[in-house]
């Protein structure tokens, strides 16, 4: 790519990859904590973060087709957000639940706000 068309990664960028996939393995942790079952551990460790990735994948990447614009995007990144701290709350993790959800929130909020 030539240099004319790189984008630049900011600090606020990393921070959100990050968010991306804290998300993906605080929901993975979530599915094993939630259940007693290995057979449903095992399930919902895998099923809830290939969901929350089909959903970013369709509605909030940047490639997307269907990418939802602003602030539709930042209401549905808010609620799968907000949805993932809830459940690692659920799942006896009070405080990984509410810390992610606040910096991941907070994050992309910022990121709405820049151009892209």
């Amino acid at each position: 790519m030539s240099e004319a068309g790189a984008q630049r990664v900011g600090a606020l960028d990393v921070v959100a990859f990050a968010c991306e996939i804290a998300m993906l393995v605080l929901l993975a942790v979530a599915g094993w904590s939630l259940a007693n079952s290995t057979v449903v551990q095992v399930a919902l460790a895998v099923l809830l973060p290939v969901v929350a990735a089909v959903i970013w994948g369709v509605a909030m990447a940047p490639k997307s087709t269907r990418r939802l614009p602003n602030p539709a995007r930042l209401v549905a990144q808010t609620v799968l957000f907000a949805a993932t701290g809830v459940l690692v709350a659920f799942a006896g993790h009070q405080w990984w639940g509410l810390a992610f959800a606040v910096v991941a929130t907070a994050t992309f909020a910022a990121r709405s706000r820049t151009p892209e």
